[in-house]
Parts: structure tokens; sequence; C-alpha cells
């Protein structure tokens, strides 16, 4: 059973999230040779008080 995460920020939209996981489910069959019956996407929206890069998180100003 493939189990696929997607982390991302928020501010996707419902309808947005529903195709792309339409088509990552779609895609992983395909690859995976398995049915679609079989595969869980979970989608975690981290904040930009909890994610950073390059030693900066996304929530911080620019300096």
């Amino acid at each position: 059973m493939p189990l696929i995460t997607i982390e991302l920020s928020p501010g996707r939209t419902h309808e947005q999230k529903k195709e792309f996981m339409e088509q990552v489910t779609k895609l992983t069959s395909e690859v995976l040779k398995c049915s679609v019956d079989t595969i869980d996407v979970v989608f975690k929206e981290v904040s930009g008080n909890h994610w950073a890069h390059a030693g900066r998180f996304y929530s911080e100003p620019d300096k």
C-alpha cells in the first residue's frame, strides 16, 4: 500500500489539492503497477513559523 505524504505551505484551495491528489494517485498506480484502491495521499500543511530555508523562517520578513 503506497502512502504518499505531501508537505506544503498553507494557501492551496481544496480544488487544487484534489486535482494534485488525483494526478499523483494516477501516476503512482501506473508506475508502481498497483490499484488506486491501495494508494493513500496525506497533505501536511506547514506554516512559515515551522518551516525554514537557508537559516531563515519563511514567516520572517526579508531583510
